[in-house]
């Protein structure tokens, strides 16, 4: 919120890439991590990345969590999201 976007995301980079390297692709706090990434992304207008990654995490989550469950859910939300700020209005509804 204080215009350090940039900032932010280098260091949310680097806390994804370490979570990588030292948690299974199914765990919570890499997901987490990674959830928290896009939504940086989308911030800074990078919404094409932000797309692909909460795409990744929703085909973990399909195979992993319940139908309701709230991070696959807030996942879900957070896609439609970025897709809508790329323009795919459709594929976000």
């Amino acid at each position: 919120m204080d215009g350090r976007i940039k900032e932010v995301v280098r260091c949310l980079e680097e806390a994804f890439q370490w979570r990588n390297s030292h948690f299974p692709e199914d765990h919570p706090d890499r997901l987490v991590s990674q959830h928290t990434l896009a939504t940086a992304y989308r911030d800074d207008g990078q919404v094409k990345k932000a797309v692909k990654l909460l795409e990744h995490i929703i085909t973990i989550q399909d195979t992993t969590l319940a139908e309701d469950h709230t991070d696959r859910l807030a996942s879900q939300h957070a896609l439609a999201m970025a897709c809508r700020d790329d323009g795919q209005v459709k594929k976000a509804v």
